[in-house]
C-alpha cells in the first residue's frame, strides 16, 4: 500500500523552530578564593608605601642591678615598604545591528558581554596579587607598572614545598616546619593555599587533616573546605585553581601560600569602573578598568 503524503520530521519544514535550549552556560571557571579574602586599603600614588615596625626583642633573663644608672634599650626603627600600583582593563565593541537582533539566552548582548568583562577582569586581579612581579616597575616611561604579588613577597621563605613531584613533594614534615619557622619570626598565619596537585598532598596527610561542610545561615551545603590542626594553630585550607605562579615546571607542579590573610590587603588607586569610549560609528565601544596594588604589612 502506498504511504499517503504526510509532513514528517525527517525532512526539513520552513517554519519549525531550532531546538536550542533558551539558556547561555558558563563552562569556565570564575572563582577568586584569594582575592574574595583579602582586605581593602587605600593607595594614594603609583608607588603606594606602608611601613612596619617591631618589638625589641631583649634577652631572657635580663636584670637590672641595684643602684646602677638607667641604661638605655636599643631602638629599632621602622621600616618602609612599597609596591607599584597596576592598572588592568578590559575593553569590548558591540555593533548596533548585535545589540538589536534577539538572541537566544539574553535580552542585551552588550549587558552580557559586561557582565562576562567583569568577571575576566576580576580572575586577572586574583591572578595578578598571587602572581604578580615588580621586576622593573615603573622604570620605563609608558611602560605598564606590574605590582608584586603574595608569592613574591613570600618568595624568601620558601622551604622547597614546591615543586614537580620528581623534585620536591610537599610533605607533612616540610609543610609542619614551614610553619615553625613562621612562628619563629612572630606570623600567626591560618590559611593555606594551594593547587590541585598540592591540596591532594595535603589530603594524603597521615594525621589532623579534617574534613567538614559548611552550611552556614543558609542551612544549605555551601562548600567543603580542609582543615588542617597543626601545633602552631589551625590551618584553612583553600584551593585555588590560579595558584600556580612559582616558575615550576613539570605536569604535577604544586605551589602553595600560607598566609596571615590579616596582613593582606588590596589598595585600590582606582576601584573597577566602566568607561564608555567615544562612538565613532555604528558601535558601542566600553572599557572597563581598576588601579590597584597588593599592600602586604608584614612581608
Amino acid at each position: 500500500m502506498a504511504k499517503p503524503p504526510i509532513l514528517e520530521s525527517y525532512t526539513s519544514t520552513a517554519g519549525r523552530k531550532e531546538d536550542i535550549l533558551d539558556l547561555i552556560t558558563s563552562i569556565s571557571p570564575e572563582e577568586t578564593p584569594f582575592l574574595s579574602r583579602l582586605g581593602t586599603s587605600r593607595s594614594y600614588s603609583t608607588l603606594h608605601q606602608w611601613l612596619t615596625d617591631e618589638l625589641t626583642n631583649n634577652a631572657s633573663g635580663e636584670g637590672v642591678g641595684e643602684g646602677e644608672s638607667a641604661a638605655t634599650f636599643l631602638i629599632t626603627d621602622k621600616k618602609r615598604y612599597s609596591n607599584y600600583t597596576q592598572i588592568d582593563s578590559r575593553v569590548f565593541q558591540i555593533s548596533g545591528t548585535e545589540e538589536a537582533v534577539s538572541h537566544y539566552g539574553l535580552d542585551s548582548q552588550y549587558a552580557y558581554q559586561l557582565e562576562k568583562a567583569m568577571k575576566e577582569l576580576k580572575i586577572k586581579i586574583e591572578k595578578g596579587c598571587l602572581q604578580g612581579s615588580a621586576t622593573g616597575a615603573g622604570a620605563t616611561t609608558g611602560a605598564g607598572r606590574t605590582l608584586a604579588g603574595a608569592l613574591e613577597f613570600a618568595r624568601g621563605f620558601g622551604s622547597g614545598a614546591s615543586g614537580a613531584a620528581s623534585v620536591s613533594a610537599l610533605t607533612e614534615s616540610i609543610y609542619n616546619n614551614t610553619l615553625q619557622t613562621l612562628f619563629g619570626l612572630g606570623a600567626n598565619p591560618k590559611t593555606t593555599f594551594v593547587n590541585g596537585f598540592l591540596k591532594r598532598r595535603i589530603s594524603a596527610f597521615s594525621s589532623n587533616n579534617t574534613r567538614y561542610v559548611d552550611m552556614g545561615s543558609s542551612k544549605k551545603l555551601s562548600g567543603i573546605v580542609s582543615v588542617y590542626e597543626s601545633d602552631f594553630g589551625v590551618q584553612e585550607i583553600v584551593l585555588d585553581r590560579w595558584m600556580n605562579g612559582l616558575g615550576n615546571t613539570g605536569v604535577d607542579t604544586g605551589c602553595g601560600l600560607i598566609a596571615d590573610m590579616d596582613k593582606l590587603k588590596i589598595a585600590y588607586l582606582r576601584k573597577p569602573f566602566t568607561n564608555p569610549l567615544a562612538i565613532d560609528g555604528d558601535r558601542k565601544a566600553t572599557q572597563i578598568l581598576v588601579e590597584y596594588t597588593l599592600e602586604a604589612l608584614a612581608p
